[in-house]
Protein backbone atom coordinates (compact mmCIF):
# COMPACT_ATOMS: atom_id res chain seq x y z
CA UNK A 1 0.00 0.00 0.00
CA UNK A 2 1.33 3.36 -1.02
CA UNK A 3 -0.69 4.73 2.03
CA UNK A 4 0.71 4.57 5.37
CA UNK A 5 1.50 6.18 8.93
CA UNK A 6 4.49 8.55 8.80
CA UNK A 7 6.36 11.17 11.47
CA UNK A 8 8.06 14.39 10.81
CA UNK A 9 10.79 15.30 13.06
CA UNK A 10 10.61 19.19 13.14
CA UNK A 11 14.03 20.91 15.16
CA UNK A 12 12.31 22.76 17.52
CA UNK A 13 8.39 21.06 17.55
CA UNK A 14 9.25 17.71 17.84
CA UNK A 15 7.80 14.79 16.38
CA UNK A 16 5.03 15.75 13.75
CA UNK A 17 2.24 12.81 13.34
CA UNK A 18 0.64 12.61 9.46
CA UNK A 19 -1.44 13.29 7.65
CA UNK A 20 -1.73 16.39 8.53
CA UNK A 21 -4.57 18.96 7.20
CA UNK A 22 -4.17 22.21 7.05
CA UNK A 23 -6.59 24.87 7.40
CA UNK A 24 -5.08 27.84 5.60
CA UNK A 25 -5.81 31.86 5.46
CA UNK A 26 -5.07 33.95 2.37
CA UNK A 27 -6.85 37.01 1.46
CA UNK A 28 -7.71 35.72 -2.34
CA UNK A 29 -11.23 35.48 -3.21
CA UNK A 30 -12.46 37.28 0.09
CA UNK A 31 -13.27 41.04 0.28
CA UNK A 32 -10.78 43.94 1.00
CA UNK A 33 -11.69 46.85 3.22
CA UNK A 34 -9.87 50.23 3.12
CA UNK A 35 -8.08 51.44 6.83
CA UNK A 36 -6.93 55.08 7.35
CA UNK A 37 -6.97 58.02 5.31
CA UNK A 38 -4.92 59.80 2.21
CA UNK A 39 -1.30 58.53 2.45
CA UNK A 40 -2.04 56.31 5.88
CA UNK A 41 -4.94 54.52 3.71
CA UNK A 42 -4.41 50.66 3.09
CA UNK A 43 -5.97 47.40 2.49
CA UNK A 44 -7.12 45.29 5.07
CA UNK A 45 -8.92 41.60 4.47
CA UNK A 46 -12.08 40.73 5.84
CA UNK A 47 -10.56 37.44 6.79
CA UNK A 48 -8.43 39.11 9.44
CA UNK A 49 -11.20 38.99 12.00
CA UNK A 50 -11.85 35.21 11.23
CA UNK A 51 -8.04 34.98 11.65
CA UNK A 52 -8.14 36.46 14.74
CA UNK A 53 -11.12 34.68 16.40
CA UNK A 54 -9.40 31.30 15.74
CA UNK A 55 -6.60 31.81 16.60
CA UNK A 56 -7.42 33.00 19.98
CA UNK A 57 -7.59 28.89 20.83
CA UNK A 58 -5.10 26.50 20.32
CA UNK A 59 -4.59 25.31 16.91
CA UNK A 60 -2.27 22.43 15.92
CA UNK A 61 -1.44 23.33 12.70
CA UNK A 62 -2.18 26.87 10.53
CA UNK A 63 -1.17 28.11 7.13
CA UNK A 64 -0.69 31.69 6.23
CA UNK A 65 0.99 33.09 3.41
CA UNK A 66 3.98 35.70 3.61
CA UNK A 67 1.98 37.28 0.58
CA UNK A 68 -0.28 38.81 2.98
CA UNK A 69 2.24 39.22 6.02
CA UNK A 70 3.92 41.55 3.61
CA UNK A 71 0.87 43.75 2.43
CA UNK A 72 -0.20 43.44 6.28
CA UNK A 73 -3.93 42.50 5.01
CA UNK A 74 -4.25 40.52 8.44
CA UNK A 75 -4.08 43.81 10.46
CA UNK A 76 -7.85 45.38 10.62
CA UNK A 77 -9.27 47.88 12.87
CA UNK A 78 -10.18 47.22 16.18
CA UNK A 79 -7.89 44.58 16.42
CA UNK A 80 -5.14 44.38 19.10
CA UNK A 81 -2.48 42.99 17.27
CA UNK A 82 0.47 45.00 16.17
CA UNK A 83 2.38 42.40 13.76
CA UNK A 84 0.07 39.35 12.08
CA UNK A 85 2.45 36.54 13.83
CA UNK A 86 0.64 37.55 17.00
CA UNK A 87 -1.70 35.62 15.81
CA UNK A 88 -0.09 32.55 15.28
CA UNK A 89 1.71 32.11 18.75
CA UNK A 90 -1.07 29.44 19.83
CA UNK A 91 -0.48 26.63 16.72
CA UNK A 92 2.19 23.82 16.79
CA UNK A 93 3.48 24.23 13.26
CA UNK A 94 2.89 27.15 11.32
CA UNK A 95 3.27 26.79 7.51
CA UNK A 96 4.18 29.94 5.54
CA UNK A 97 3.46 30.14 2.23
CA UNK A 98 6.06 32.09 -0.14
CA UNK A 99 2.70 33.72 -2.36
CA UNK A 100 2.91 31.95 -5.24
CA UNK A 101 -0.63 31.33 -4.81
CA UNK A 102 -1.73 35.12 -4.46
CA UNK A 103 0.69 36.02 -6.82
CA UNK A 104 -1.50 34.25 -9.34
CA UNK A 105 -5.34 35.22 -10.97
CA UNK A 106 -6.42 31.82 -10.94
CA UNK A 107 -8.18 29.75 -8.12
CA UNK A 108 -8.14 26.47 -7.11
CA UNK A 109 -10.72 23.89 -8.19
CA UNK A 110 -12.92 24.13 -5.05
CA UNK A 111 -13.10 27.65 -4.89
CA UNK A 112 -16.21 29.91 -6.09
CA UNK A 113 -14.92 32.68 -7.71
CA UNK A 114 -16.71 35.23 -5.84
CA UNK A 115 -14.67 38.38 -6.30
CA UNK A 116 -12.31 39.44 -9.27
CA UNK A 117 -8.96 38.67 -8.66
CA UNK A 118 -5.68 41.17 -9.13
CA UNK A 119 -2.47 40.08 -6.91
CA UNK A 120 -0.62 43.29 -6.21
CA UNK A 121 2.89 44.52 -7.77
CA UNK A 122 5.88 44.65 -5.53
CA UNK A 123 6.03 41.36 -3.63
CA UNK A 124 8.65 38.93 -4.94
CA UNK A 125 11.17 36.82 -3.56
CA UNK A 126 13.21 39.49 -1.79
CA UNK A 127 10.12 40.38 -0.17
CA UNK A 128 9.55 36.94 0.96
CA UNK A 129 12.95 36.20 2.00
CA UNK A 130 12.41 39.34 4.02
CA UNK A 131 9.00 37.50 6.03
CA UNK A 132 11.18 34.80 6.73
CA UNK A 133 13.87 36.83 8.41
CA UNK A 134 11.13 38.84 10.31
CA UNK A 135 9.64 35.68 11.47
CA UNK A 136 12.76 33.49 12.30
CA UNK A 137 13.90 36.35 13.98
CA UNK A 138 10.60 36.91 16.43
CA UNK A 139 10.95 36.01 20.35
CA UNK A 140 7.86 33.79 19.63
CA UNK A 141 10.01 30.56 18.42
CA UNK A 142 7.36 29.56 15.91
CA UNK A 143 8.18 26.55 14.68
CA UNK A 144 7.79 26.61 11.05
CA UNK A 145 7.67 24.57 7.62
CA UNK A 146 8.28 26.75 4.73
CA UNK A 147 8.64 26.66 1.08
CA UNK A 148 10.47 27.78 -1.84
CA UNK A 149 9.52 30.61 -3.67
CA UNK A 150 7.50 28.17 -6.65
CA UNK A 151 6.29 31.52 -8.52
CA UNK A 152 9.50 32.21 -10.12
CA UNK A 153 10.12 28.37 -10.87
CA UNK A 154 7.39 27.41 -13.36
CA UNK A 155 9.00 26.21 -16.63
CA UNK A 156 12.52 26.08 -15.50
CA UNK A 157 14.23 22.54 -15.45
CA UNK A 158 13.90 20.94 -12.39
CA UNK A 159 17.70 20.84 -11.45
CA UNK A 160 17.42 24.57 -11.53
CA UNK A 161 14.05 24.62 -9.20
CA UNK A 162 16.14 22.63 -7.11
CA UNK A 163 18.78 24.59 -6.97
CA UNK A 164 16.96 27.64 -6.38
CA UNK A 165 14.97 25.61 -3.32
CA UNK A 166 18.25 24.68 -1.86
CA UNK A 167 19.42 28.16 -1.94
CA UNK A 168 16.90 29.76 0.12
CA UNK A 169 16.37 26.76 2.72
CA UNK A 170 20.27 26.41 3.74
CA UNK A 171 19.57 30.19 5.32
CA UNK A 172 16.59 28.91 7.44
CA UNK A 173 18.32 25.58 9.32
CA UNK A 174 15.59 25.60 12.20
CA UNK A 175 12.67 24.79 10.01
CA UNK A 176 11.20 21.82 8.04
CA UNK A 177 11.60 22.73 3.95
CA UNK A 178 8.87 22.08 1.71
CA UNK A 179 9.65 21.84 -2.05
CA UNK A 180 7.36 22.73 -4.04
CA UNK A 181 7.38 21.08 -8.03
CA UNK A 182 6.38 23.14 -10.56
CA UNK A 183 6.16 22.00 -14.55
CA UNK A 184 9.62 21.93 -15.40
CA UNK A 185 9.14 22.88 -19.64
CA UNK A 186 7.60 25.49 -21.28
CA UNK A 187 5.64 23.35 -23.34
CA UNK A 188 3.70 21.67 -20.78
CA UNK A 189 1.40 22.93 -17.54
CA UNK A 190 1.20 19.69 -16.12
CA UNK A 191 3.90 18.07 -12.97
CA UNK A 192 4.04 14.69 -14.71
CA UNK A 193 6.35 11.89 -12.69
CA UNK A 194 5.98 9.56 -15.06
CA UNK A 195 8.41 11.65 -17.00
CA UNK A 196 11.02 11.74 -14.04
CA UNK A 197 14.48 9.16 -14.01
CA UNK A 198 15.32 7.30 -10.74
CA UNK A 199 17.94 9.69 -10.31
CA UNK A 200 15.58 12.80 -10.83
CA UNK A 201 13.94 11.13 -7.80
CA UNK A 202 16.60 10.74 -5.84
CA UNK A 203 17.64 14.56 -6.42
CA UNK A 204 14.60 15.18 -4.15
CA UNK A 205 16.98 13.66 -0.92
CA UNK A 206 17.14 16.20 1.67
CA UNK A 207 13.38 18.23 1.56
CA UNK A 208 11.73 17.64 4.31
CA UNK A 209 8.02 17.16 2.60
CA UNK A 210 7.53 17.10 -1.55
CA UNK A 211 4.84 19.51 -2.58
CA UNK A 212 2.94 19.66 -5.57
CA UNK A 213 0.02 21.85 -6.77
CA UNK A 214 -3.46 20.24 -7.19
CA UNK A 215 -4.18 21.74 -10.64
CA UNK A 216 -0.80 21.13 -11.47
CA UNK A 217 -1.56 17.91 -11.72
CA UNK A 218 -4.25 18.25 -14.89
CA UNK A 219 -7.97 17.84 -14.75
CA UNK A 220 -9.10 14.61 -14.88
CA UNK A 221 -9.17 13.12 -11.39
CA UNK A 222 -7.87 9.92 -12.37
CA UNK A 223 -5.21 11.63 -13.74
CA UNK A 224 -4.40 13.60 -10.38
CA UNK A 225 -4.54 10.27 -8.61
CA UNK A 226 -1.97 8.31 -10.84
CA UNK A 227 0.11 11.51 -10.80
CA UNK A 228 0.66 11.39 -6.80
CA UNK A 229 0.73 7.67 -6.59
CA UNK A 230 3.77 7.66 -9.34
CA UNK A 231 5.05 10.15 -7.13
CA UNK A 232 4.98 8.55 -4.34
CA UNK A 233 6.03 5.24 -5.85
CA UNK A 234 9.02 6.60 -7.92
CA UNK A 235 10.42 8.57 -4.21
CA UNK A 236 9.96 5.32 -2.58
CA UNK A 237 12.14 3.14 -5.37
CA UNK A 238 14.87 6.25 -5.08
CA UNK A 239 14.89 6.07 -1.27
CA UNK A 240 13.18 9.17 -0.27
CA UNK A 241 11.30 9.20 2.41
CA UNK A 242 9.59 12.41 2.37
CA UNK A 243 5.93 12.98 2.60
CA UNK A 244 3.63 14.44 -0.40
CA UNK A 245 1.86 17.13 -0.05
CA UNK A 246 -1.27 18.34 -2.30
CA UNK A 247 -1.65 22.25 -2.16
CA UNK A 248 -5.22 23.10 -2.68
CA UNK A 249 -8.39 22.07 -2.23
CA UNK A 250 -8.68 20.33 1.12
CA UNK A 251 -11.98 18.82 0.24
CA UNK A 252 -13.62 16.11 2.24
CA UNK A 253 -13.95 13.86 -0.14
CA UNK A 254 -11.16 14.21 -3.03
CA UNK A 255 -8.38 14.38 0.52
CA UNK A 256 -9.01 10.50 1.24
CA UNK A 257 -8.58 9.33 -2.16
CA UNK A 258 -5.17 11.60 -2.64
CA UNK A 259 -4.56 9.91 0.99
CA UNK A 260 -5.03 6.44 -0.46
CA UNK A 261 -2.35 6.92 -3.47
CA UNK A 262 0.45 8.09 -1.23
CA UNK A 263 0.02 12.14 -0.12
CA UNK A 264 -0.48 12.49 3.36
CA UNK A 265 0.04 16.68 3.73
CA UNK A 266 -3.31 18.78 2.13
CA UNK A 267 -4.21 22.25 2.79
CA UNK A 268 -7.09 24.16 1.35
CA UNK A 269 -9.29 27.34 2.27
CA UNK A 270 -12.15 25.24 1.25
CA UNK A 271 -13.02 25.17 5.36
CA UNK A 272 -13.89 28.82 5.32
CA UNK A 273 -16.03 28.68 2.25
CA UNK A 274 -18.24 25.87 2.29
CA UNK A 275 -19.47 23.75 5.88
CA UNK A 276 -18.60 20.47 6.04
CA UNK A 277 -21.73 18.32 6.55
CA UNK A 278 -22.10 14.57 5.74
CA UNK A 279 -18.68 14.08 4.62
CA UNK A 280 -19.38 16.19 1.82
CA UNK A 281 -18.77 20.35 1.46
CA UNK A 282 -22.44 22.09 1.23
CA UNK A 283 -23.16 25.90 0.96
CA UNK A 284 -22.14 27.41 4.33
CA UNK A 285 -26.03 29.60 4.48
CA UNK A 286 -27.35 25.72 4.67
CA UNK A 287 -25.98 25.00 7.73
CA UNK A 288 -27.94 26.12 10.45
CA UNK A 289 -30.33 24.48 8.37
CA UNK A 290 -28.86 21.35 8.05
CA UNK A 291 -28.18 21.64 11.94
CA UNK A 292 -32.12 21.49 13.42
CA UNK A 293 -30.77 22.05 17.22
CA UNK A 294 -29.93 25.39 15.70
CA UNK A 295 -32.23 26.20 13.42
CA UNK A 296 -32.71 28.45 10.18
CA UNK A 297 -33.08 31.73 12.69
CA UNK A 298 -29.41 31.65 12.91
CA UNK A 299 -27.87 35.01 12.98
CA UNK A 300 -25.20 35.07 9.53
CA UNK A 301 -22.53 36.13 11.98
CA UNK A 302 -23.06 33.13 14.67
CA UNK A 303 -23.58 30.62 11.74
CA UNK A 304 -20.10 31.66 10.56
CA UNK A 305 -18.92 30.89 13.85
CA UNK A 306 -20.23 27.70 14.50
CA UNK A 307 -19.41 26.37 10.44
CA UNK A 308 -15.70 27.08 10.97
CA UNK A 309 -15.65 25.75 14.92
CA UNK A 310 -17.17 22.68 13.11
CA UNK A 311 -15.50 22.55 9.70
CA UNK A 312 -11.94 22.17 12.27
CA UNK A 313 -13.43 19.53 13.97
CA UNK A 314 -14.26 17.67 11.42
CA UNK A 315 -10.42 17.90 9.80
CA UNK A 316 -9.36 16.39 13.01
CA UNK A 317 -11.84 13.29 12.95
CA UNK A 318 -11.16 12.73 8.86
CA UNK A 319 -7.25 12.67 10.27
CA UNK A 320 -8.00 10.20 12.57
CA UNK A 321 -10.34 8.67 9.72
CA UNK A 322 -7.39 8.11 7.44
CA UNK A 323 -4.75 6.82 10.81
CA UNK A 324 -7.54 4.12 11.08
CA UNK A 325 -7.62 3.00 7.40
CA UNK A 326 -4.21 2.75 6.71
CA UNK A 327 -4.44 0.62 10.38
CA UNK A 328 -7.00 -1.98 9.16
CA UNK A 329 -4.66 -1.33 5.90
CA UNK A 330 -6.98 -0.20 3.20
CA UNK A 331 -9.90 -3.00 4.41
CA UNK A 332 -12.39 -0.86 6.43
CA UNK A 333 -14.17 2.19 5.05
CA UNK A 334 -16.49 2.52 8.53
CA UNK A 335 -14.29 5.07 9.55
CA UNK A 336 -15.76 7.54 7.71
CA UNK A 337 -18.98 9.28 7.35
CA UNK A 338 -21.93 6.77 6.63
CA UNK A 339 -23.10 9.17 4.17
CA UNK A 340 -20.12 8.78 2.03
CA UNK A 341 -18.33 5.87 2.89
CA UNK A 342 -19.43 3.19 -0.04
CA UNK A 343 -18.46 5.78 -2.44
CA UNK A 344 -15.31 6.23 -0.96
CA UNK A 345 -15.30 2.13 -1.13
CA UNK A 346 -16.14 2.13 -4.84
CA UNK A 347 -13.49 4.89 -6.02
CA UNK A 348 -10.49 2.74 -4.14
CA UNK A 349 -11.74 -0.60 -5.78
CA UNK A 350 -11.41 1.21 -9.16
CA UNK A 351 -8.32 3.30 -7.82
CA UNK A 352 -6.51 -0.47 -7.49
CA UNK A 353 -7.85 -1.96 -11.05
CA UNK A 354 -6.16 1.78 -12.99
CA UNK A 355 -2.91 1.76 -10.74
CA UNK A 356 -2.18 -1.95 -9.83
CA UNK A 357 1.04 -1.06 -7.15
CA UNK A 358 -1.33 1.01 -4.85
Amino acid sequence: MLACRRTLSHPLAGQIELPLLIPAFSSKGFGFSEAGRGKKSREYSELAYALAEFTRHPMQYIMVSAYDLHYDHFLAPKLSAKNATQYLTNSRIVVIDSGGYELTSDFDSTEIKTFIYQPKTGFGKEEYEKILNQITRDKNNLHLIITNFDHESSSLPLGAQISLARELFNKFPKCLTNFIIRPWTKDSEIVDPSRLSNAAFANFKGFDIIGVTEKDLGKNIIDQLKRIAFLRKGLNEAGVDSPIHVWGGLDPVMTPLFFFVGAEIFDGISWLRYAYRNGVAVNRKCYSILKPEIGITTSHQLNEALVGFENLRFLDNLTTCLQQWVDFEGNSFDMFDPHVKDYLQDAFITLKTKIKYI
